[in-house]
């Protein structure tokens, strides 16, 4: 939804300057003070906490892709506008591949926020998840439990990190950076 929404607002300059306003309140707003409204809405459950990791991981891919959509040269606008290329063939071979290494790095951004609003909410709400169990070990005092569920919560963030930049090197072997 953040790359579909952030390619749409940043290849239109009209629409990217009519929702810079929200775009920035929502990116600064903290999701977790929305915990208690989400948890009258749809209870204390994992639906809940799955609400609210997405609403945390949608604003750093929604931005970096509206950074990446804005990122064209004025040659490459002129070159599609004095041949007349299509839209979708735009889309495809200019636009997309353009803003493909801001998407790559707001969907990183995104796991690492992922996992941490996970334990936050599952702290807080007590929802059935990896921050209840923390929790739970912490109130009774079965210290090696409660850091063996930090340690592999940071186990599960370094292996999605490390699969996300393999994946990155993958399909931007043309982008040197991503090649180290």
């Amino acid at each position: 939804a953040g790359t579909a929404l952030g390619l749409l607002v940043g290849s239109l300059p009209r629409l990217d300057r009519s929702s810079s306003i929200l775009i920035d309140f929502g990116r600064s707003f903290p999701v977790l003070a929305l915990m208690p409204v989400v948890i009258m809405m749809l209870g204390s459950n994992t639906r809940m906490e799955i609400v609210v990791v997405s609403l945390s991981c949608l604003w750093p891919v929604l931005v970096q892709t509206i950074y990446g959509a804005r990122r064209q040269e004025s040659a490459e606008v002129d070159t599609v506008r004095t041949f007349r290329i299509p839209k979708v063939l735009w889309f495809r071979r200019v636009l997309l591949p353009g803003a493909m290494p801001f998407v790559a790095t707001g969907i990183r951004i995104s796991a690492s926020v992922s996992i941490l609003v996970a334990g936050g909410v599952g702290v807080l709400s007590q929802a059935p998840a990896l921050g209840r169990q923390i929790t739970l070990a912490q109130q009774a005092q079965h210290w090696d439990k409660a850091f063996a569920y930090l340690f592999f919560a940071g186990l599960v963030g370094w292996g999605i990190a490390l699969l996300l930049q393999r994946a990155e090197a993958r399909s931007h072997k043309w982008n040197r950076q991503t090649n180290g």
